[in-house]
C-alpha cells in the first residue's frame, strides 16, 4: 500500500489501531458472555439432575405402591377362593 504522505500513513495507522482496540473490546465482551452462558448452563444442568433424581425417587415410590396394591389384591383373590395367603 502506497501513501503519498506521512500524514496519510499516520491516519491509516490510527484507524488500524482504533479498529484493533474495538475488536479487542468485542472479543473481551464475547468472552464474558461465554463465561456467563457456561455458568447458566451449569446451573441448568444441576437443576435438571436434581429434577431427575426427584422423578426417579417418585417413580420408585410409585412402583413400591403398585407392588403393594398388587399383593393386597392377590391376597384378596386368594381369600375369596378360600386359599390361605402365603
Amino acid at each position: 500500500m502506497d501513501f503519498s504522505s506521512f500524514d496519510e500513513f499516520w491516519k491509516a495507522l490510527g484507524r488500524l489501531y482504533e479498529g484493533s482496540v474495538k475488536h479487542d473490546a468485542a472479543i473481551a465482551k464475547l468472552q464474558t458472555s461465554l463465561e456467563e452462558l457456561r455458568g447458566a448452563s451449569q446451573r441448568l444442568l444441576s437443576a435438571v439432575e436434581k429434577h431427575q433424581e426427584v422423578v426417579e425417587s417418585r417413580e420408585r415410590r410409585l412402583d413400591r405402591s403398585e407392588i403393594t396394591v398388587e399383593a393386597i389384591l392377590e391376597d384378596l383373590r386368594r381369600h375369596r377362593e378360600g386359599r390361605a395367603s402365603q
